[in-house]
């Protein structure tokens, strides 16, 4: 017989052998754990579902919670991670699925999406959304066409500087291998949120949170190089999405595949949703 239960951070050595092979590219055991105890506070108490049968774990769908202000509302976002289940209970799957709408109040989100997990997402009302990417490239016309902007880099005096939005974020978001860097210009301060990732053996910084858009793109028009060559990144990707489709000098579209996926009560413009508070940052590296 099949039962789903809530999953604590005391299932992990349970649920382990399911991630064992998962995906393209295997993620350590420690970075798996990430998502049973999460690096910021939370009202929860769970971490995601089982699927159990007869008391023997054949299933996990991992949940990621967060609070954020949007548009000057406290908002409940739950992201999905790692849904998983062993090859001889996969008819059951839904079944986790089907537990998780049973959350009131709560926005959910889903940003890896297989085509298999979208056509069922789309069935059960998740509104899609495209997650393209603009790659800025450090090429030096890019570099020295304007002043009066600067990059901070050090990570105490950012902090200094963050108001009580996101102060939080940068709190929250230590320890997780990110790059923090606080643009600052006579237009305002833009703090922004990278974390390396690769594409096609190449390393790019991807932008997964940032405070303005605006102060964003007056700044990268200057210091893109200088951000490319201080990380040790090829390039820096954003969302198009975040930025609005402004449009930058020495850059190029970045069309991705996959499409991202959320529900809510609340939330209506899925470009309030950024990456910082998911998987993409917890389990990626």
């Amino acid at each position: 017989m099949f039962t789903i239960t809530r999953a604590v951070a005391e299932d992990f050595a349970r649920v382990y052998p399911l991630f064992q092979g998962f995906g393209d590219s295997p993620i350590p055991s420690a970075d798996w754990k990430k998502i049973f105890v999460t690096p910021w506070k939370t009202e929860e108490d769970f971490c995601g579902y089982l699927l159990l049968k007869d008391g023997v774990v054949k299933g996990y769908l991992g949940l990621i919670f967060s609070r954020r202000t949007l548009n000057g509302k406290l908002e409940k976002l739950c992201n999905m991670t790692s849904w998983i289940v062993s090859e001889d209970s996969r008819g059951q799957s839904i079944l986790l699925l089907l537990e998780l709408l049973k959350l009131k109040d709560y926005t959910l989100t889903n940003f890896t999406a297989s085509p298999t997990v979208a056509a069922i997402l789309k069935k059960l009302g998740f509104e899609e959304f495209p997650v393209d990417q603009r790659v800025l490239l450090p090429i030096p016309g890019f570099r020295l066409r304007r002043s009066g902007s600067t990059c901070e880099f050090n990570l105490p005096a950012i902090r200094n500087n963050l108001g009580s939005v996101d102060l939080p974020i940068f709190d929250d978001h230590q320890g997780l291998n990110c790059q923090h860097l606080l643009l600052q210009s006579v237009h305002g301060d833009c703090y922004v949120v990278l974390k390396k990732t690769k594409r096609k053996n190449l390393t790019f910084a991807k932008v997964h949170y940032l405070s303005d858009a605006a102060i964003f793109h007056k700044c990268m028009e200057t210091l893109a190089a200088t951000i490319c060559v201080r990380l040790r990144v090829f390039g820096l990707m954003v969302d198009e999405r975040y930025i609005q489709r402004r449009q930058f000098t020495g850059s190029l579209n970045y069309p991705h595949q996959r499409k991202a996926y959320f529900k809510s009560d609340s939330i209506r413009d899925p470009n309030l949703i950024d990456t910082i508070y998911s998987e993409l940052v917890i389990l990626h590296n």
